[in-house]
């Protein structure tokens, strides 16, 4: 029986990392930067803007599209922050870009008047982002996540100021979940207050209205478009409708679309690839609405709690653990069976899981496809009884241990794995 103080926790949980977004997140959080740097010069026209992140910050910026603009890169999602951005709405900054300023963002935004660098920082997530007026220069830090701001600075006077994360320092929300069991998680979905987890259905809403706006037009690579051709979408097989969907909202998400994604652990496509899976098996099934919910509440808190042992951003695509957040919901909307949600997500972690992230993009779909191709599978295994046994690989007898490992191989394994990721990227032929 879970204490209050564990289902309160499991609650603040969810609405720390379950969130609202428009555009893919380390862009959108120099967007977020230069609104407020923006908000401090007031209506004094803009000389320069200089920006600094992260390696990881600036591999996942390089070829996304930023909503609204048709362009790519944190030179384009600075200016459309300074430009048309709003520094009251967090991850949405950008969500409500006007056409009439769309013209002199790009023109910004390719003048020498923006320049931006990686900077040598320890940090996963860095962005410093400073922008110069004739009479005022603002600058604002973030660190830690993608809107926590903790330094801005109006020439010489420090108008906000708090303590700097650390670089390896992990949140009361992190260390909470890395202290929690599957099992507890299970029994949290399942049983809680159905009023208390009800938001999550605003996840379905969101997450599936993407997927409507990759089916509807030409975002990214068309992946799920493509992948549908001339089909109806309710004459495909369940997984042929699983991958259709997630691809499409994927597309949306990474091609530019002006609509917020749910996210989870920071990611747009983390959250539409806990989401959308289990909102498209649920309407196969014709499920009910509380269990839809209490799946979706167990899809996101799963993902919530592997993402725990992973670092904020890394080499290693997260998708795929999401998709065993989706893994452990499908099980539960079926079979209601907590032993064999624990061995889908054994059958993932035995499967694909050295797929690399090599930056947010077009391609960001078919990574999505790929690990919900690995979930549908896992899921089927799992339901016949088939578990990659303990012997094999980085698979454990425990499911927990077999998800801390997870986190120690990406942690530890893939660590050298960024460097040389970003290198290629940036130094292409």
């Amino acid at each position: 029986m879970l204490t209050e103080e564990i289902k309160t926790s499991f609650l603040e949980v969810l609405e720390e990392g379950v969130k609202p977004a428009t555009g893919c997140t380390e862009p959108v959080a120099v967007a977020y930067a230069a609104a407020i740097c923006s908000k401090y010069l007031g209506s004094s026209k803009i000389a320069s803007i200089n920006i600094r992140v992260s390696a990881n910050v600036m591999k996942n910026a390089l070829a996304v599209i930023v909503p609204g603009t048709g362009e790519a890169g944190v030179k384009v999602a600075a200016a459309a922050g300074a430009i048309g951005g709003d520094a009251e709405a967090g991850l949405k900054v950008i969500s409500n870009l006007k056409e009439n300023v769309l013209r002199e963002i790009l023109e910004l935004a390719k003048s020498d008047n923006v320049s931006a660098e990686v900077v040598p920082v320890e940090d996963k997530l860095y962005v410093e982002v400073t922008i110069m007026s004739r009479e005022d220069t603002v600058t604002v830090k973030i660190a830690g996540g993608h809107t926590h701001v903790y330094w801005i600075q109006k020439n010489e006077e420090v108008i906000f100021e708090k303590e700097k994360p650390l670089s390896d320092e992990e949140s009361k929300h992190t260390n909470f979940l890395k202290s929690c069991r599957f099992t507890e998680i299970w029994e949290f979905a399942t049983c809680q207050d159905l009023e208390s987890i009800c938001s999550l259905k605003r996840a379905k809403d969101l997450n599936m209205a993407l997927v409507k706006e990759g089916l509807e037009h030409d975002y990214g690579m068309k992946i799920g478009k493509t992948l549908l051709g001339e089909r109806q979408l309710q004459l495909l097989s369940l997984e042929e409708k699983i991958v259709v969907c997630t691809a499409a909202a994927s597309d949306a998400r990474m091609g530019g679309a002006q609509r917020p994604a749910m996210t989870n652990s920071g990611s747009g496509n983390q959250g539409i690839t806990a989401t959308v899976p289990v909102c498209v098996f649920a309407q196969h099934r014709e499920i009910s609405d509380e269990k839809l919910i209490r799946a979706l509440t167990l899809s996101h808190l799963t993902a919530l709690y592997i993402h725990a042992f992973l670092p904020l951003l890394s080499a290693y695509c997260a998708t795929d653990s999401a998709a065993m957040g989706a893994a452990a919901a499908l099980i539960y909307l079926e079979s209601e069976d907590e032993i064999k949600a624990e061995m889908a997500i054994k059958n993932m972690i035995g499967d694909a899981v050295g797929m690399i992230c090599d930056g947010a993009g077009f391609s960001c779909a078919i990574k999505v496809v790929s690990s919900v191709s690995s979930m549908y599978r896992a899921v089927r295994l799992a339901q016949a009884g088939i578990v990659i046994p303990a012997t094999n690989g980085i698979v454990s007898e425990n499911v927990d241990d077999c998800i801390r490992d997870l986190g120690r191989y990406v942690s530890e394994g893939m660590q050298t794995s960024d460097p040389v990721i970003l290198d290629i990227m940036m130094n292409k032929n």
